[in-house]
């Protein structure tokens, strides 16, 4: 670490210098500044990159060049975008705030390199932030060094190559359910909402897709009953949210319902406008997240996880919930069931409404149990020669 020290010269003046080890050598080096600022700038900047001398003179050299700042990069490349919500916008200039307006967002864009996006990294995992918060802001980041080169602010993406941290625990983001699981869920939870769970994890609808549905998106006689997403629930630039279109291209889709949720959804739409909601409160207004996770979701899950019997007291007997579902497990609960009956991806993709058959195989391959079947027959068949 760099340290700074105020030194009195013979005439009477103030001098700041800035002493640290170059990385490497370990060569002890002091550098002079008249300025106090300017030397702390120094000192940080020699931090930031790990004590390369080189590196951080060329910092500071295009600093003095009027180089634009990374943060300021990024701000205007926030500024640029099109066809994203403003729900959106809020969250990256979040982002940028929180995560991007230190060292690394003071720094000239033309002197970013390998080292100061490493050390930003490290920089992340030391406060504690999981890797899919970290891949997120890298991922605006990136993105913002794809502007700055279309507008000549330099001429690569340093964040091309950049290994991210990966999640040590893979059951931290995918919590899968057997239906016994869910329906010890449902049992705890309200009668009204029982429909709109058994819907989730019946069509894999994401929960901003599956609360804005209308009576008017739903089909329930001809050969194939389903329903159209159309619109989904989003978040205004206030925060407040708004119904606007899905999420991507392929999320605007048509599903098709099983014969269970034909006869819930028949219940539940009876003698309604086209234009209501499906699924709605007890007030008759839409089902918002951050009422029905506190007040519904949060507290069946605790009572199936903790049953107690007529009397108030614990039931031993009863069977319980050993998991800590989210709602959005039940998408992945979908999925898994489907893959479970040899359900090929491409149609789960479609299903979903995942925009590339990519994010389908990236998240659900590891499910595929006739394929990994096939490939240890396939090792086996191997190894009977040797």
């Amino acid at each position: 670490m760099a340290s700074m020290r105020t030194r009195r010269r013979s005439d009477g003046s103030v001098s700041y210098a800035v002493l640290f080890r170059e990385n490497g050598s370990g060569k002890q080096t002091s550098l002079t500044y008249d300025d106090k600022s300017e030397a702390e700038r120094m000192r940080r900047v020699i931090d930031a990159n790990g004590g390369d001398l080189g590196a951080a003179l060329a910092v500071m050299a295009a600093s003095k060049r009027h180089s634009p700042t990374v943060a300021t990069v990024v701000s205007e490349h926030i500024d640029l975008l099109t066809g994203v919500s403003p729900g959106q916008v809020t969250r990256y200039r979040s982002q940028l705030r929180m995560h991007l307006s230190g060292v690394l967002g003071s720094t000239p864009i033309e002197a970013v390199g390998l080292r100061q996006i490493a050390g930003w990294i490290r920089e992340m995992q030391a406060k504690g932030l999981a890797p899919k918060t970290i891949a997120n802001v890298h991922g605006l980041l990136s993105a913002a060094m794809k502007t700055a080169m279309r507008l000549g602010y330099r001429a690569d993406n340093p964040c091309h190559g950049v290994k991210l941290p990966k999640a040590s625990i893979v059951s931290d983001e995918m919590c899968l359910l057997s239906s016994a699981e869910v329906g010890l869920i449902l049992v705890h939870l309200s009668e009204r909402y029982r429909p709109l769970v058994r819907f989730l994890v019946g069509t894999g609808l994401r929960w901003g897709e599956a609360t804005a549905l209308q009576i008017g998106d739903v089909v329930l006689d001809g050969a194939t009953p389903s329903v159209r997403v159309l619109r989904a629930w989003k978040r205004g630039g206030d925060g407040r949210p708004y119904v606007g279109v899905p999420k991507t291209k392929r999320s605007r889709r048509t599903v098709s319902l099983p014969e269970s949720l034909v006869v819930d959804l028949r219940a539940v739409t009876a003698g309604r406008r086209p234009d209501e909601f499906v699924f709605v409160n007890a007030y008759g207004g839409p089902v918002l997240n951050a009422t029905f996770w506190p007040k519904h979701w949060s507290k069946a899950i605790a009572r199936a996880q903790n049953p107690v019997g007529p009397d108030g007291l614990p039931d031993a007997a009863a069977p319980r919930l050993t998991k800590s579902p989210r709602i959005h497990d039940l998408r992945h609960t979908h999925a898994s069931w489907l893959i479970a009956q040899g359900t090929d991806l491409f149609v789960v993709q479609r299903r979903l409404g995942h925009e590339s058959i990519t994010t389908t195989m990236d998240r659900y391959s590891h499910l595929l149990p006739e394929q990994q079947l096939s490939a240890a027959a396939a090792a086996g068949r191997a190894l009977e020669g040797l």
